[in-house]
């Protein structure tokens, strides 16, 4: 299968302050709450960003565990979402969020934020989240990008995407390149591709998931986290 790689010039996040305006504040503790969803949020602003931009940062900030779905880009193009909260919880958070653009909806499962579109889904998209995957894992110091990586050129996940002439993108940055720690390891099996990204958030220090199609005729697919 053909790999497309996008170098530095075209990271779809360089850092993460320079995107956002927004004044989040990293907490200490885990998301172990005995109710998640009254996790404090404290005040916030966002000007013009997307909601995949928006809920990233419960992730990079807040450790919270999220797994997203974006949908059809044509059906659902980028929608500037701009926001003034006082503190506040998570979930009155992600209910203002949405409101700016229903579009999409959001649930806690499984100890995990998901959101996902409510109307122009991907059809590939959300086939390929359900399909069954025999194992994956990996061991030590492996960088982001090479998990990525991985998980597209699965034979589960490969050969649903040659059947559609859909092609992995994938995004080298500092954040894809650097690694998890020595010590990680990581070993599923018999479980769906969103259970499998679901595990990885919420086993290791990666925090979120993020996939969705690319291109002009959405030729490609693309995992972030």
């Amino acid at each position: 299968m053909r790999l497309k790689q996008l170098g530095t010039i075209a990271i779809y996040r360089i850092g993460l302050a320079v995107f956002f305006c927004c004044s989040f504040v990293a907490e200490a503790s885990a998301f172990n709450d005995t109710d998640p969803l009254t996790r404090p949020i404290r005040a916030t602003t966002i000007k013009r960003e997307s909601i995949d931009q928006v809920v990233d940062l419960l992730a990079a900030e807040y450790q919270i565990p999220v797994g997203m779905e974006l949908g059809d880009p044509k059906l659902t193009p980028r929608r500037e979402i701009e926001l003034d909260l006082p503190t506040t919880n998570l979930k009155d958070f992600l209910d203002s969020v949405i409101a700016k653009d229903p579009r999409y909806t959001w649930k806690l499962e499984g100890g995990v934020i998901h959101v996902w579109p409510v109307t122009g889904r991907d059809t590939l998209v959300a086939t390929l989240l359900d399909s069954k995957i025999s194992h994956f894992g990996f061991t030590g110091k492996v960088s982001r990008y090479h998990i990525h990586y991985e998980i597209l050129n699965l034979p589960e996940i490969r050969s649903q995407l040659v059947v559609a002439g859909v092609d992995p993108l994938m995004f080298q940055n500092f954040s894809t390149i650097s690694k998890l720690r020595k010590n990680t390891f990581f070993s599923e099996s018999n479980l769906t591709l969103r259970e499998l990204l679901d595990r990885l958030v919420l086993k290791t220090e990666i925090k979120r998931w993020v996939i969705t199609r690319w291109g002009e005729n959405s030729e490609f697919i693309t995992l972030r986290s």
